[in-house]
């Protein structure tokens, strides 16, 4: 068994303090966390959208939603739409709650998830608008008894940083240093040299130094861009104009020429961003299309260019080194799942090497497996998202051409256009996108529709009045809905 007793993190960005976060205010009292990090760090700030997981991470670490929502500019967010994917004059919504009709305590009674419900009903309801909070979400309001459930956030990165800084410096011993070499005796770390020749050891290293990989190395990668299309963006912030229309609960991927955008209201701004492929579209051309795009909202000047390679590790934890955050890999902004893995990078290690102690003969595959099973269950949900494409230009004709569909799309694909079978909803230990997610997205973007679902007839006098009660339930929530300008007011004093 191995004990640590000195944790040791490179890396002072999202990745590096939501670790020393977590582990010196869980672990602080039996292990020390000390923290690398340059004395003027880059921020990379892609993505600003959180999963649902997020607020539950901040309360485990002991932060309440009151301490730190204005502090991190944050704003709800009950799902994201997707403007123009499949086709230009296509609108899709991916939401974070889902219904299933049926009594779950009396088993002689199938349960149908609402989609397969819909699928009897789809010349008179309109699949996004049955969906859980989309209808207040488009006004601009929030459902209050949701909160905490139903609703993840959307912040700005680099207050998070701050914030967590904030709170955990005086946890942990941080050096202000770049990092001159590294000394390692296979794949197990000696010693980390600093920038003035000083010496730091440890029983276990992070590498959170994001794509440059100091720790791990960058022999240790998986290449994804046979399955992923996009490598590149161009990143700025956009000041409010209407700010009672524009601060909207939902993240905004409208998908465009040369790829697609993101659009994430915070409270004091709007973070944005022009995905696309450097291969195929220059970054000059793209930023002149984002531009016109904001009506010059936005200038060139104003623009981050971030580039990467879609890829993960091989091996997520190798010797006494674990990737955590960019350096373990990068799928895309699409789906807000580079936050989301950080965290779950967290989670599983705490889980294998709980009271700071681990079995390096099993405990490091398990953590390897589980976490090489939520990047590829994610990778598979976002490669989903470009196919059956009718957009023009040369970024999707490639896409057309070098799209396949993963095993688990047509296994989705297989279940929803099946009449006779309940659409699985379920999802895989440890995935971010289960059954329901698939079903959702799909449903809205295969071009030939659903097929209606006919395994529930026998028991319509059950599922039509559970289906009504539903809808019953969204009208009621409208009514009783609230500004989101007047919630974060009043429940958190903005």
């Amino acid at each position: 068994m191995k004990v640590v007793k000195r944790l040791i993190i490179a890396g002072g960005g999202t990745a590096g303090w939501i670790a020393a976060s977590w582990f010196s205010r869980r672990w602080g009292n039996r292990m020390e966390v000390v923290v690398i990090d340059k004395s003027e760090p880059e921020r990379v700030g892609v993505g600003e959208a959180t999963l649902l997981s997020f607020p539950k991470v901040m309360r485990d670490m002991g932060y309440q939603e009151k301490e730190w929502m204005n502090e991190i500019d944050a704003t709800f967010k009950a799902g994201i739409l997707f403007p123009g994917w499949g086709k230009e004059d296509n609108s899709i919504w991916h939401p974070f709650g889902y219904a299933i009709l049926g009594d779950e305590d009396d088993p002689s009674i199938v349960r149908v998830p609402i989609w397969d419900a819909w699928s009897n009903y789809q010349d008179e309801l309109e699949i996004k608008k049955i969906s859980a909070l989309y209808s207040t979400a488009m006004l601009n309001k929030i459902e209050p008894d949701e909160i905490g459930s139903s609703y993840a956030y959307q912040i700005d990165c680099g207050k998070l940083v701050q914030f967590l800084q904030k709170n955990t410096s005086e946890l942990v011993k941080y050096i202000k240093s770049g990092i001159k070499s590294i000394v390692k005796v296979d794949d197990n770390i000696e010693k980390i040299i600093l920038d003035d020749g000083s010496e730091v050891t440890g029983d276990l290293y992070f590498d959170c130094t994001g794509w440059k990989q100091l720790l791990m190395g960058s022999d240790n990668n998986i290449d994804l861009s046979d399955r992923l299309f996009i490598d590149s963006a161009l990143a700025g912030r956009v000041t409010y104009v209407d700010k009672d229309k524009e601060m909207h609960p939902y993240t905004d991927c409208q998908a465009m020429e040369h790829g697609w955008r993101w659009r994430i209201p915070t409270q004091s701004r709007m973070g944005t961003g022009y995905c696309f492929n450097r291969s195929i579209t220059s970054p000059d051309t793209v930023a002149k299309d984002f531009v016109k795009h904001w009506d010059n909202r936005i200038s060139e000047d104003d623009l981050k260019l971030l580039d990467w390679k879609p890829q993960r590790c091989k091996q997520f934890w190798k010797g006494n080194v674990v990737s955590i955050g960019l350096s373990g890999g990068f799928i895309e902004p699409l789906e807000s799942t580079g936050l989301a893995l950080m965290i779950r990078g967290c989670e599983y290690l705490e889980e294998s090497m709980y009271n700071c102690v681990y079995n390096p003969e099993t405990d490091i595959d398990i953590y390897n497996v589980r976490m090489i099973s939520s990047f590829e269950n994610a990778v598979d949900y976002v490669n989903m998202h470009y196919c059956y494409s009718e957009r023009k230009g040369k970024f999707w004709d490639y896409v057309r051409l070098s799209h396949e569909k993963s095993g688990m799309q047509k296994y989705m694909e297989d279940q929803i256009n099946d009449p006779t079978m309940n659409t699985d909803q379920s999802g895989r230990s440890g995935g971010f996108f289960g059954g329901a997610n698939w079903h959702v997205w799909l449903a809205q973007l295969m071009p030939y529709g659903v097929p209606k679902k006919t395994y529930w007839y026998e028991q319509v006098k059950e599922v039509v009045p559970a289906l009504n009660s539903y809808l019953n339930r969204l009208d009621n929530n409208v009514k009783n809905s609230i500004p989101q300008k007047i919630i974060l007011k009043e429940w958190y004093g903005n």
